[in-house]
């Protein structure tokens, strides 16, 4: 039976785990997925959702880009998917940094002519 932590992290980096105010001193085990029905846990899981763009043209309902691939000045035009770029829509490598510092692996779109 895996631990409820462990759960946690399993599922991903965007879930907070914060124990509820009535938390007893000694932790209960976790019921096994198999039974039913559940207990109350005396835990809680948070899930907070967290805006991928934190700056780049927040006055539009929706940022979106058109590209006429044959108008492209380079045979290999890197375009940024991190939000992250200085040059946006173009990608600057701002998601190397963003990568280590999250662990996340996101990388340019790469549009060839």
């Amino acid at each position: 039976m895996a631990s409820y932590s462990a759960m946690v992290s399993t599922i991903g980096a965007r879930f907070a785990y914060s124990p509820s105010m009535d938390v007893p001193k000694k932790r209960q085990p976790m019921p096994s997925l198999a039974s039913a029905p559940y207990r109350r846990r005396d835990s809680a899981l948070v899930v907070m959702a967290v805006a991928i763009n934190q700056e780049i043209r927040k006055n539009e309902d929706k940022v979106v880009d058109s590209v006429v691939v044959s108008e492209l000045s380079k045979p290999l035009t890197a375009y940024c998917r991190c939000w992250k770029s200085g040059t946006f829509p173009l990608c600057d490598g701002s998601h190397v940094k963003h990568n280590k510092a999250t662990g996340d692996n996101v990388g340019p779109l790469l549009v060839k002519k």
